[in-house]
């Protein structure tokens, strides 16, 4: 059987990975978040601009 100090070490570590993982998970939320918000901000002009763009180039050949 392990030593209670053995014991004791172990699930210490063990709760300091918990933390460091669930501080990357919380991380990497806030980081897919913002690029979200930054991406839909923008979408509404981005695609008008490719919608003005295809317009200009006009049908494409062969459509009816």
């Amino acid at each position: 059987m392990l030593p209670y100090t053995t014991v004791q070490a172990v699930g210490e570590a063990r709760l300091a990975d918990m933390h460091r993982q669930a501080q990357r998970d919380s991380l990497v939320r806030a980081a897919r978040r913002a690029q979200r918000e930054h991406s839909t901000r923008h979408a509404p002009r981005l695609r008008a601009a490719l919608t003005r763009w295809a317009r200009r180039l006009g049908p494409a050949p062969g459509s009816l």
